[in-house]
């Protein structure tokens, strides 16, 4: 299988998020014209994001790491494969 970040995966991401409880929303623009962000809402975590593939990505680091997310830190995967790019 090969699958590609593209609108026709947000429908599946959305779903995902909503078996497992998040309550999602749409936050338009000032004109309210289009969206500006997507809120994913459950339990204490009130998670935004600019397209429903990073509201799912950022609801499983929620969930993963919960409060300390921002103190995981080792190893530092990024550095490491953006060393080893090619």
């Amino acid at each position: 299988m090969t699958i590609t970040e593209a609108m026709n995966t947000y429908n599946p991401a959305l779903a995902i998020l909503k078996d497992k409880g998040y309550v999602i929303k749409i936050i338009l623009n000032e004109d309210k014209e289009e969206i500006f962000r997507w809120n994913a809402l459950k339990d204490e975590n009130d998670i935004y994001a600019f397209n429903p593939l990073s509201l799912l990505a950022l609801c499983t680091i929620a969930e993963q790491y919960g409060d300390n997310w921002k103190n995981y830190c080792e190893p530092d995967l990024y550095d490491e494969l953006l060393e080893s790019a090619e």
